[in-house]
């Protein structure tokens, strides 16, 4: 094979990394309707799933330095999305939580993604969906499993599952998002261990 030739991925894990590859830079990528960028997205999510944080510790669970969680929180603060309230624990500090206009932003885009991953789904079975379910929670699962990540990030494998019952009932049921009989069993399961990480 020539250098400049058109690679193809020639075992099935080159498969999974150029799928992922693929995938990961469209869902990171602005959506139709979106007003921030990727960075201001995860710090959204990090508070929806954690509650009001402590600069230093979103900063941590965002795996990034103080300074740049500041920035992204200055440009959040200014668009309304986040807003600082005391620290109860300690007087001087403080800590930052969503807002009412910044849980709203965060389902928003949470939805579009939804669709889009919907849309890319369209014609499969019910079968199919659930095999990929599984299989790609047992796949995070093992990334998960072999990577260093920082003790605080249990909240990290909440991800949308902690996230998903606090959407609308109205939007959930746009998107199909309640499953019947197995799903709602693997929902319950899937609540009992969230409790666990809590």
């Amino acid at each position: 094979m020539q250098a400049n030739d058109p690679w193809t991925p020639q075992t099935p894990i080159e498969g999974v990394m150029h799928a992922f590859s693929r995938v990961g830079r469209r869902l990171k990528a602005k959506q139709p309707g979106d007003t921030i960028d990727h960075s201001a997205h995860i710090a959204l999510f990090v508070l929806r799933c954690s509650g009001a944080l402590r600069l230093s510790e979103l900063a941590a669970r965002m795996e990034l330095d103080a300074s740049t969680t500041s920035r992204h929180i200055r440009a959040l603060e200014q668009l309304g999305l986040v807003k600082r309230s005391p620290d109860p624990d300690d007087g001087r500090a403080f800590r930052v939580e969503l807002t009412d206009e910044g849980i709203q932003q965060w389902e928003e885009s949470a939805r579009r993604r939804m669709e889009l991953l919907s849309a890319a789904m369209e014609g499969w079975s019910e079968q199919d969906m659930r095999t990929f379910e599984r299989l790609m929670t047992r796949f995070a699962d093992g990334v998960a499993a072999h990577t260093d990540a920082p003790a605080n990030s249990a909240w990290a494998d909440k991800g949308w599952a902690a996230v998903a019952p606090r959407l609308s009932a109205e939007r959930r049921t746009e998107l199909n998002t309640d499953f019947p009989a197995d799903g709602d069993t693997a929902r319950g399961n899937t609540e009992k261990n969230l409790e666990s990480t809590t």
